[in-house]
């Protein structure tokens, strides 16, 4: 390739990468009609892990005595799988290991597709959005193909305007003549491509496959926005959030995080969502003094111990309050909950001690029989395992993902 025809090449490319209608496509993605039984997922990460003893039973199988923190959802204790031993082979580094939780990529390859993008990737076409990655606190766990973290939203605000905000007619034409311009530019770049490819090496000729193949992504991604454009949102009776401006307020942070969660569910927005629970310094909750970060590094101490399981009996007990409110939303012949698989972990085993080993799980929801403690023996089964069946419930396949050998043992469909 010389200088010049490089040089142009570049140019055309960095035009596409940089347009500035990229971003405001994804506010207007639409929902297509709802399939028979729609299936849904939502993945929550702790990044400062979960307190074990209050979380993990003591005995396996379905006669487990309920937790600390089980004991918050007691009533969805059918519709619950504890599952402990599990984690990542090859995934280390205490909390650098939270991008590689939902991607099960070693931590010296570079990190790819996670769980909740790759459903998306399959499902997401049905639905305006198609995924939502949200932040109570911090969200790094959604990845794409090419290892690019996909940035979170911590404003629920703006959430709700993406959602549920109407467009006027001026508005939405511009949107049209934006998509249009956009894809001009990506038949373009992929012209040129196929212009240059006789020239490159074999591994040159590779990474420009790769950049066609995002090409080719972004291209469907604005032929599905246009076909969106001009149908309305959703109307819904809640209010818009009001995002607190102290970090601090960290229950209020969470409850707004639910309840839109909840609400672009029902209005078939988007029917895969993650988000993280965080706080690095002080929280506003009764009895708690110290930092959030600071507590996870109890070092068995147990003041700090009580102050942590205060913070985290917070997200437990909102967890309550969303499983509630999925249960209590009918569709069809069914409730969100039977069609919404969830996934409650930390990229930590012990936040103490940094230990990205013998990992908690919560499986919640979906198709799943569920009602039991499964317990494996520590760092025997990777955690992609389970991602394995999560994907064979949504009717993909796939035979492997991340580090995986297979599903996970034991864990049958319901």
């Amino acid at each position: 390739m010389t200088n010049t025809t490089r040089r142009k090449f570049l140019a055309t490319t960095g035009a596409a990468l940089a347009l500035p209608w990229l971003d405001s496509i994804n506010g207007f993605a639409h929902a297509a009609e709802s399939t028979s039984s729609p299936q849904r997922l939502l993945m929550i990460c702790l990044p400062l892990g979960i307190y074990r003893e209050a979380l993990i039973p003591a005995t396996s199988g379905q006669d487990y005595e309920a937790t600390e923190y089980l004991s918050y959802i007691e009533d969805f204790r059918d519709r619950c799988t504890v599952i402990s031993g599990l984690d990542h082979p090859g995934v280390n580094g205490g909390h650098s290991a939270e991008p590689r939780l939902f991607s099960g990529v070693p931590s010296h390859q570079q990190n790819a597709l996670s769980l909740d993008q790759y459903i998306a990737s399959h499902i997401g076409r049905e639905t305006r959005f198609d995924s939502l990655v949200l932040s109570a606190g911090r969200n790094e766990c959604s990845w794409t193909a090419s290892g690019t973290m996909v940035p979170s939203e911590s404003k629920m605000a703006n959430v709700y305007v993406k959602l549920f905000g109407q467009e006027d007619r001026a508005s939405t034409d511009k949107i049209v003549r934006e998509i249009g311009h956009g894809k001009s530019i990506m038949t373009l770049v992929q012209q040129q491509a196929r212009a240059l490819k006789p020239s490159l090496s074999p591994a040159d000729r590779e990474k420009l496959e790769e950049y066609v193949v995002s090409v080719q992504d972004t291209e469907q991604r604005l032929i599905k926005a246009e076909q969106w454009v001009h149908t309305p949102k959703p109307q819904v009776s809640l209010a818009v959030p009001e995002d607190p401006t102290d970090k601090a307020e960290i229950i209020t942070q969470l409850r707004n995080v639910c309840d839109i969660t909840h609400l672009a569910f029902q209005t078939d927005s988007t029917r895969v969502v993650t988000f993280g629970y965080f706080q690095q310094n002080n929280v506003n909750i009764p009895g708690v003094s110290n930092a959030y970060h600071a507590l996870s590094h109890h070092g068995k101490d147990p003041s700090n111990i009580a102050q942590l399981k205060r913070i985290e009996g917070v997200f437990f007990n909102e967890l309550n309050r969303l499983l509630n409110k999925l249960k209590n939303t009918q569709e069809g012949d069914s409730t969100l909950l039977d069609r919404t698989t969830i996934v409650v972990t930390s990229n930590l085993g012990n936040g103490s001690n940094h230990s990205n080993k013998n990992l908690p799980v919560l499986l919640i929801g979906g198709k799943f029989d569920h009602g039991r403690h499964l317990e494996f023996e520590p760092s025997s089964v990777p955690l992609s395992n389970l991602y394995v069946s999560i994907l064979n419930q949504f009717g993909i396949a796939d035979k492997s993902f991340g580090s995986s050998t297979g599903p996970l043992d034991d864990l049958e469909f319901g």
